[in-house]
């Protein structure tokens, strides 16, 4: 497991890979002092991070593990057709997936989400407000703000 910590705007995140994909992204509330381990995996990761929060980057390469149950799975390649500064609602992604009335579990997989912002979770809304996230809505918020002006 390589690790490494990438330092923004609105949290410390901390970038997880395997060697050949992006395993995981935790927001974390203090820099934690991480052995450098030159992986190239995160080192992409890191620059389309820096990219992205510049508003220079829409769209990540960096290769991803999907982790999850099929359904969840599904949802995540559905969040990920999401353009960059739109949003959906989580019934919107139900019905994407041929699941019309699976909407609250939309949610909970949005929840398990191991890789948020290169899968964009925080693009889904509920139907009359923001909705939940599960590392916080002023993260939520920051990233829809963040990509709104773009």
């Amino acid at each position: 497991m390589y690790q490494s910590i990438y330092s923004s705007d609105v949290s410390y995140i901390l970038l997880q890979s395997n060697g050949e994909k992006l395993t995981n992204l935790h927001f974390i509330d203090k820099k934690l002092h991480l052995e450098n381990n030159n992986c190239p995996i995160l080192n992409l990761a890191q620059k389309e991070l820096d990219l992205y929060f510049s508003k220079k980057l829409s769209v990540f390469k960096t290769p991803l593990l999907i982790q999850g149950s099929k359904f969840e799975q599904n949802v995540y390649r559905a969040l990920m057709n999401i353009p960059f500064g739109h949003t959906k609602t989580y019934k919107e992604i139900a019905l994407i997936i041929n699941h019309p009335k699976a909407y609250r579990a939309v949610g909970n997989a949005n929840a398990k989400n191991k890789i948020a912002i290169f899968i964009p979770c925080h693009r889904v809304l509920a139907k009359n407000c923001i909705g939940g996230y599960a590392d916080g809505i002023f993260i939520k918020k920051f990233l829809l703000e963040l990509e709104k002006d773009q």
